[in-house]
């Protein structure tokens, strides 16, 4: 038998042996030249970058152990990784490598914030209508809208492991695990870690977006919950996605299902890269009490979740922000009852004692106060016996809405999202009177999403299941809301101020007492060192008498001049500056306290 014809030739086995050698001393020839090629890719963008060991392998996977890189100039350092892995592949017929694949384990970047310092100290009042939103709000929405706009299908399969993100206007804290997958003509993609906030609250999402632009998936909160530690709240979804990179756009298809535990919504929208700019559409039908109170946790909830409610509603509402124009921002929400009507059960919220005489559980900073809201109490006083300068005067500056809406203010809203916008925080609130008085008697005064939901929704109970009146509801709040240091209700701020009945006020002395509202840790503030108006403080009264005549609830011939508006403190508040002079008589000028119900 002739073995020779089964043996490869000599032409094979050179070929064979050429590959062999072409395999073993090529990466060893290309990673002097990577090293070089990195080192000065780095140098140009003002970086010194450094690794314990850096090897090339077949087919041409680069991998550096021990990597760090810092900015030249002060030699900060911006990247430290444990490993990293790149891996080439063929980009068609091109003969320029694409990267196929990036590994990445044990990682931490200090990025610098795209918000300076300047920046940082943005404020309600100082930023002008009309004008961007803050820096560190763009900075967020532009994060966000270029993540969602990324070419997914395009990008290399990732594999990150233990990434932290050092940045002050970063969304993520950590990142503990990313994935990225590319699947039959779609990816997958996965991603576990925690969202920067004031505590970080982990997260963990998985989805799938198929070819056809379908997107289906999960994603998993870990919401902070007081004692309990942490509650989880989870999300699905189901629908479709489509990006237009050309345009800069992401659309949510109509019919896409998000569903937040049993509790199942529409909702469509666009991010445009252009602002950015956020259009969420969103309706939910057949809602009911106990269906919310098992799908969201208690640290959501609140209050809410031992609310006990029969019936059913739906739910609509729309939002439009631009965050270049922030005061375009529009916000719509209906709510469309079926038989709703509050159960027997009783609360610890305990509605109905509302109607009638009750002890007051009043929520300040760090405490709870009780006032007793019944004629036991000499200090206590039905809405007539309250002058009609102060009660205007309040509605005109808090809420001059309020005897035409029914709990929720969405113009207010709108107003309140711009203002903050700008501001890069919590400056402005949309808080109507109603929303005020649940604040004060059940939720206290913690600036946070989920807080300010559960403001809206038990202001939108108490207007309209509880059958309580506007002017019961107005009643509450003039008797309860803080003036001063242990100071609540109109009583005891007109006592602790002028040492007169609130139904005695001046025009003066009333909306001294308006004024003071917004703040009233910081009465003293609004007077010098002699007890006499600040020149900011008579502009703010004119101000707000200026609207209350624009309301009718002033004669136009009573609104003075602001530096007209004088006071004369009296009592415990007359000792803290001028105490000589406490009992002078304040001036008052004829015909200035003409009020038109």
């Amino acid at each position: 038998m002739n073995l020779e014809r089964f043996l490869p030739s000599r032409r094979v086995l050179i070929a064979a042996a050429a590959l062999l050698a072409l395999v073993v001393v090529l990466p060893w020839l290309i990673e002097p030249l990577a090293a070089s090629r990195l080192r000065a890719m780095l140098h140009g963008r003002g970086l010194d970058g450094r690794w314990q060991k850096l090897t090339v392998s077949w087919p041409l996977v680069v991998e550096l152990r021990g990597l760090t890189v810092d900015r030249e100039a002060d030699r900060a350092r911006l990247v430290s990784a444990k490993r990293v892995q790149v891996a080439l592949g063929a980009r068609g017929l091109s003969w320029k490598p694409r990267i196929s694949s990036v590994i990445l384990d044990d990682a931490h970047f200090t990025l610098p914030s795209r918000v300076s310092k300047e920046d940082s100290i943005d404020t309600a009042d100082d930023a002008p209508n009309g004008g961007p939103a803050a820096a560190r709000v763009r900075a967020a929405a532009q994060q966000l809208a270029d993540a969602l706009l990324l070419p997914a299908r395009r990008l290399p399969q990732l594999k990150l492991t233990g990434i932290a993100v050092q940045r002050g206007d970063s969304l993520f804290a950590r990142i503990d695990a990313l994935t990225l997958t590319h699947k039959a003509g779609g990816l997958q993609f996965a991603v576990a870690g925690s969202l920067r906030a004031e505590r970080a609250i982990p997260f963990d999402v998985a989805l799938e977006w198929g070819r056809d632009d379908r997107l289906t998936g999960r994603a998993g909160f870990q919401i902070p919950d007081g004692e309990r530690g942490s509650a989880p709240l989870a999300l699905t979804i189901d629908g479709g996605v489509s990006q237009d990179r050309r345009t800069g756009m992401l659309r949510v298809a109509k019919g896409t299902h998000v569903s937040v535990g049993r509790s199942d919504m529409r909702v469509s929208g666009e991010v445009h890269r252009k602002g950015p700019r956020f259009q969420m559409a969103l309706e939910v039908d057949q809602l009911s009490a106990q269906e919310v109170q098992r799908s969201l946790p208690r640290a959501v909830l609140g209050p809410l979740a031992d609310l006990d409610v029969k019936g059913s509603w739906d739910w609509h509402a729309s939002l439009d922000v631009n965050v270049a124009e922030p005061d375009s921002t529009r916000f719509t929400a209906d709510v469309i009852p079926h038989g709703l009507q509050l159960g027997q059960n009783d609360t610890p919220l305990r509605l109905g004692r509302l109607s009638g005489p009750f002890v007051a559980e009043i929520h300040v900073p760090r405490a709870i106060v009780y006032r007793d809201l019944s004629d036991a109490n000499p200090n206590y006083r039905p809405i007539d016996r309250i002058s009609p300068l102060l009660r205007y005067g309040l509605l005109t500056n808090e809420d001059g809405g309020f005897y035409r809406h029914r709990g929720f203010n969405t113009e207010a809203i709108q107003l309140a999202m711009a203002a903050n916008l700008r501001a890069g925080s919590f400056k402005r609130g949309a808080g109507t009177i109603t929303m005020q008085l649940v604040r004060n008697l059940f939720l206290g005064h913690q600036r946070t999403l989920s807080r300010k939901g559960q403001e809206v929704v038990l202001a939108w109970v108490i207007e309209h299941l509880t059958g309580l009146s506007k002017d019961r509801l107005l009643e509450i709040y003039l008797n309860i809301i803080e003036w001063g240091p242990g100071v609540h209700g109109a009583s005891e701020a007109s006592r602790f101020y002028f040492d007169k009945s609130p139904d005695d006020l001046t025009l003066d002395e009333a909306l001294f007492l308006v004024v003071l509202v917004p703040s009233p840790s910081r009465w003293r503030t609004r007077v010098d060192a002699q007890g006499e108006l600040r020149p900011w403080a008579r502009a703010q009264m004119a101000f707000i008498a200026r609207k209350m005549a624009g309301h009718g609830w002033l004669a136009p011939e009573a609104v003075p001049d602001a530096m007209a508006f004088r006071v004369t403190l009296r009592g415990a508040a007359a000792r803290v500056f001028a105490p000589a002079d406490s009992t002078a008589e304040p001036a008052t000028t004829p015909g200035r306290e003409t009020v038109h119900f």
